[in-house]
């Protein structure tokens, strides 16, 4: 005896050995898979990435390159056809007519202009007949003197414009006489918010940015960015990484780099592409953020997976360990058996019912605690008692139990009732043990019908301020009409729009702008009383229903509360006081008059309160009753209700 406990004591040594050392050499292989997987996985996105930059950037240094060879086209034949003039008569109109011809064709420049050999400007196409509205000096500019020194399109550096006060670049190409003199400069200026314009059309992310820079200094000519669209920062500059210095030393003509942007600090992949034949380089770069978010997300996947994994080879590993251990006594092995299969009966969450002729034989402690039983009470019932009605429990017999004694599966979702007589949704499931007997597991899904219904609530609600939405406001203004015919009361029916929101919202954005809105339609709701109807229509517009508020006098009054609550100062984020009005139409309605009329006539009454002056309350004509048989009702399918699914089991 002793012999064998050794024996099972030195094999048992052993076991623990082979299996600690087979977890160990798991858990490596495991770690080891997982991460070259995941590296291969952000190779594989940050090539995509790049692939996407540099399709971008490739893409847009050809349209700008088109761009520019449209305009060294126009600017050519302008200068082709001046030098060819003879006559110095002729000259002045063969410019003109030229120039307006090909203004025609460059829909994308601010003007065709002509510089004379002084460097005044002696047409812009903004005068009468093309002559300038001021008199602009140009021949201090770069530009002007290496346009006039070669027999070639010139393009400049980022400049602010003397003629138009925006950022821009000027292309212009000298103009030759027949008699080979210098006549002056041909020129179109092409404004840095017009390259912007073409960025901001390409698919860069939330985060990315698209910009383009002079080849030899990295002057910013234009740059989009999706955070900063119409931001003009750094425009003429040349601040840039050090790893766009570097790249562009190793390779010129295109490249890519991965490092923060050096205007916004936002770390992007960036691919660089020469626009052919301009001294421009454009540059498209997407957030890390964004292309490896993705990764990121699968990184912590794949990280508790291994963990898991890990952890039930280890579990395993320890149950194998165990089992082997008392395998030498069956009663040990029966017994923990034994507990396991009362584990799975006994849980918590999963009520089960083992039934014979539809008469509970026995359930386990999860159904009777879902069902609020004590222990035992249910057994020797019949599953009548749970059923709300006895056309669902017949139902269930015949669909049910048909379903499994065909050989099929059978799962439904019914409503119970509760020892309290509460009622609750139970998904219902159920499997044959015997021709009489039959096993059922029941899941409490109550929660998640409330949330399923809760969810369809929230269609008929505004998801900003919390309020009705339009068409939950139409069926509550018909309960409201008709509450008025039963009770012989009049009600008011008043449409807002909000003065000054616009302004608010262009100066401190649109986080403000939706705090504005949540802030009218709380203050709206408390100045109103609780048969009353408030609702956001849309926009910055609201709507108010005043229920037994028939007579000018008082809606005017209730209105004018409103007002004045509305006109408080509100705090917006960044510690901003902001301020607002309202220009608001009433109409008085009474009877069973047409709604939509009244609706009509209360935006009409607002609007004409907004025409008066903004801030005021127009009082608009009262909607005369309708016939019975012709009381036009809101174009309105009748309200929905939550559907409950037709029960099966």
């Amino acid at each position: 005896m002793k012999l064998q406990r050794t024996i099972v004591r030195n094999t048992l040594a052993r076991l623990r050995r082979w299996l600690a050392a087979g977890n160990l050499l798991l858990a490596l292989m495991l770690c080891l898979a997982a991460a070259l997987s995941l590296r291969n996985a952000r190779e594989g996105d940050e090539d995509a990435a790049r692939l996407t930059a540099e399709n971008l950037s490739t893409s847009m240094s050809s349209e700008v390159a088109s761009e520019l060879r449209l305009i060294d086209n126009a600017l050519a034949t302008v200068a082709e056809r001046y030098a060819k003039t003879a006559r110095e008569a002729d000259r002045a109109d063969v410019l003109s007519q030229m120039v307006a011809e090909q203004r025609v064709l460059l829909k994308h420049v601010s003007a065709v202009r002509v510089v004379d050999a002084t460097g005044d400007v002696v047409s812009d196409g903004v005068g009468a007949d093309g002559a300038p509205t001021a008199v602009i000096h140009l021949g201090d500019r770069s530009y002007f003197e290496r346009a006039r020194a070669r027999d070639a399109t010139v393009v400049s550096e980022p400049l602010l414009s003397r003629l138009t006060g925006v950022w821009c670049i000027v292309v212009a190409r000298r103009l030759i006489n027949a008699d080979g003199g210098f006549d002056g400069v041909v020129l179109t200026e092409v404004s840095s918010e017009h390259f912007a314009e073409h960025f901001a059309g390409m698919a860069l992310g939330r985060s990315g940015a698209m910009s383009m820079r002079m080849n030899d200094n990295f002057l910013l000519v234009a740059r989009h960015s999706a955070s900063e669209p119409r931001a003009v920062k750094g425009l003429g500059e040349g601040t840039v990484s050090a790893a766009l210095r570097e790249n562009i030393q190793r390779n010129a003509a295109q490249g890519w780099y991965v490092t923060s942007t050096a205007l916004d600090k936002v770390e992007r992949i960036t691919a660089y592409h020469r626009v052919a034949g301009y001294p421009f380089t454009v540059l498209a770069g997407l957030s890390t953020d964004e292309y490896l978010g993705a990764w990121h997300r699968q990184v912590a996947e794949v990280c508790v997976l291994v963990a898991l994994m890990i952890l039930l080879v280890g579990v395993a590993s320890v149950l194998l360990y165990r089992g082997q251990k008392q395998e030498h006594h069956g009663r040990l092995a029966a017994d923990r058996t034994a507990r396991e299969q009362a584990l799975m009966l006994e849980n918590d969450l999963v009520g089960m019912v083992r039934l014979k002729s539809r008469v509970i034989l026995w359930d386990n402690k999860a159904l009777a605690r879902i069902l609020g039983y004590g222990p035992g009470e249910l057994r020797g019932r019949s599953m009548r008692d749970l059923y709300l009605d006895q056309a669902t429990f017949d139902h269930i017999g015949r669909a049910g139990y048909g379903a499994l004694r065909g050989g099929q599966r059978f799962r439904t979702q019914v409503q119970m009732r509760r020892k309290d007589g509460g009622v609750l949704w139970i998904d219902l499931s159920g499997m044959l043990v015997s021709e009489e007997e039959s096993l059922w597991m029941l899941m409490d899904i109550d929660a998640l019908k409330q949330s399923e219904e809760k969810a369809y609530g929230m269609a008929f609600r505004d998801a900003l301020t919390g309020l009705p939405n339009r068409r939950l406001f139409e069926e509550k203004l018909a309960d409201a009409q008709a509450t008025a015919l039963r009770t012989e009361a009049g009600i008011a029916v008043c449409y807002l729009d909000l003065d000054g929101f616009k302004p608010v919202n262009d100066r401190h954005g649109h986080e403000a702008g939706d705090e504005v809105l949540r802030t009218v339609g709380a203050r709206l709701q408390q100045t109103l009383r609780a048969n009353d109807i408030v609702a956001r229509l849309g926009g910055d517009e609201f709507a108010i229903v005043l229920a037994a508020r028939g007579d000018a006098g008082s809606a005017r009054t209730v209105i004018h509360r409103c007002l004045s609550e509305i006109e408080r100062p509100i705090e917006v984020a960044g510690g901003h006081r902001v301020t607002v009005s309202a220009s608001i139409g009433i109409v008085l309605a009474r009877g069973s008059c047409d709604m939509a009329a009244v609706m009509r006539g209360a935006d009409d009454a607002m609007y004409a309160a907004k025409r008066a002056g903004k801030g005021r309350i127009q009082i608009g004509s009262t909607v005369p009753p309708a016939a019975a048989s012709s009381v036009a009702t809101l174009s309105t399918p009748p309200p929905m209700t939550v559907p409950r699914p037709l029960l099966v089991a």
